[in-house]
C-alpha cells in the first residue's frame, strides 16, 4: 500500500509541475508580446559640435539655438543651466549665446554640454534621450521621467536653485 500511495504522490507532483510549466510558458508569451508592443529603437542622440568663436573677452557660441532644437528640450532650462555654469555672464542674441568676460574654448563648452546631457536629459536606465523634467512642488525636487522605459530619478537641482522652473 505504501508503494501505491507514494506513486500517486509522485504522479500528482509530476502533473502539477507540467501545469506550472504551461502557466509559465503562457506568462512568458504574454510578456514577449507586451515587450514587442513597447519596443524602442536604440538610436543614439546625434548633436552637432558647438561652433565657438572668441573675440576679445567674449565667447560666441554660434550654433547654440540649433543644438537646443536638436536635444528637443525647453530652451529656458538650457539657458538657466549655462547661466549657472558661466556665473550669469550670458546673453542670448540672434540664435547664439554670448558669454561675457570669459574666453572659453570649444572643448570646455563640449564638456559642459556633455555634463548637461548626462544630468538633465539622458535616462540612467535605458540611456535614451526621451525624458522630461518635472518639478514636484511639494517636496521641491526636480524629477527626470523617461517616456521610453518609464523610469524616474531625481535630478540635482542646485543649478536651478535661484531660477524659476517653467
Amino acid at each position: 500500500m505504501d508503494n501505491k500511495s507514494s506513486l500517486i504522490k509522485v504522479y500528482d507532483f509530476e502533473i502539477q509541475q507540467q501545469e506550472n510549466k504551461k502557466y509559465y510558458i503562457k506568462a512568458l508569451d504574454r510578456l514577449f508580446q507586451q515587450l514587442e508592443k513597447h519596443k524602442f529603437s536604440n538610436t543614439k542622440l546625434q548633436i552637432t559640435l558647438p561652433i565657438v568663436q572668441i573675440k576679445g573677452a567674449r565667447t560666441f557660441w554660434q550654433n547654440y539655438s540649433s543644438i537646443c532644437n536638436q536635444i528637443k528640450m525647453n530652451s529656458k532650462l538650457v539657458n538657466q543651466y549655462f547661466y549657472a555654469q558661466f556665473w550669469g555672464q550670458v546673453l542670448i542674441k540672434n540664435e547664439q549665446m554670448i558669454i561675457l568676460g570669459q574666453r572659453i574654448k570649444s572643448k570646455d563648452i563640449q564638456s559642459y554640454l556633455r555634463e548637461f546631457l548626462k544630468e538633465q536629459l539622458i535616462c540612467q536606465q535605458c540611456k535614451m534621450s526621451d525624458t522630461k523634467l518635472v518639478k514636484d512642488r511639494k517636496i521641491k525636487l526636480i524629477r527626470k521621467e523617461c517616456t521610453t522605459c518609464k523610469a524616474t530619478c531625481t535630478v540635482e537641482g542646485s543649478k536651478f536653485k535661484y531660477f524659476t522652473f517653467p
